[in-house]
């Protein structure tokens, strides 16, 4: 029975491995070149010399109209899978703390849905003054305990890391006063967000894309064992 059922998993497992190198194939072809025409050369057995069009392109609009049907299809699985724990939390919540916290996501949840359909001014109420101004707070604490960990990592061993760090967030905080006497720094955290880190930013934004283009590469070639065990 193990045997067999491991048979039976390694079947499944090369047929969707082989499924999924197929389909990513011909959607990046379809998404390189579009539908393009194909010609075997007359030596290769039982298939040379044949010729025709391939619609790729086709292929890769209805992977991609798949891919974001399933994705579209996924977030109302998520969003019906948060309103059934919260339910469940508030009904069989042990602690009050806990039926509150879910009552309160299903509250904020029921007032995003319904606001923008029935009262929009509400809604843009709302999002202008409550969840701005929850996520400036936010950002704030954020702030702060950057700072907060920058001084205990000076307190434990000052570095020049360290230091450059600390430097930094006391040229933003210092460029953030509106003082008229602070223009200069003002102007030089200007240039730290426009320049560096932009370039940071770019830099990570490029990292993720060629991670997702080597993986993409690994799963066409076969070599992800995603589909494994």
């Amino acid at each position: 029975m193990p045997e067999s059922r491991s048979l039976a998993t390694r079947f499944v497992v090369a047929i969707t491995a082989t499924t999924v190198i197929i389909v990513g194939i011909f959607t990046l072809l379809g998404l390189v070149f579009g539908n393009f025409t194909y010609t075997i050369p007359t030596g290769i057995p039982v298939i040379g010399g044949q010729a025709g069009d391939l619609p790729a392109g086709e292929i890769a609009r209805v992977a991609l109209r798949l891919a974001v049907t399933t994705v579209a299809f996924l977030i109302l699985v998520g969003v019906a899978n948060l309103i059934s724990v919260n339910t469940q939390r508030i009904i069989y919540g042990r602690t009050n703390t806990a039926k509150l916290n879910s009552a309160v996501v299903l509250l904020a949840f029921m007032l995003g849905i319904l606001t923008p359909l029935t009262y929009p001014v509400l809604s843009d109420f709302l999002l202008e003054n409550v969840q701005t101004t929850i996520e400036s707070a936010l950002a704030a604490l954020v702030f702060f305990a950057l700072v907060y960990g920058a001084f205990r990592m000076l307190r434990r061993k000052v570095t020049i890391n360290g230091m450059l760090f600390v430097l930094t967030i006391e040229i933003v905080l210092i460029g953030a006063l509106p003082a008229a006497q602070f223009a200069p720094v003002r102007a030089f955290t200007e240039w730290l967000i426009n320049v560096p880190v932009n370039a940071g930013a770019r830099g990570i934004l490029l990292g993720i894309a060629l991670a997702t283009l080597i993986t993409g590469l690994r799963v066409l070639i076969g070599q992800d064992r995603t589909y494994g065990e």
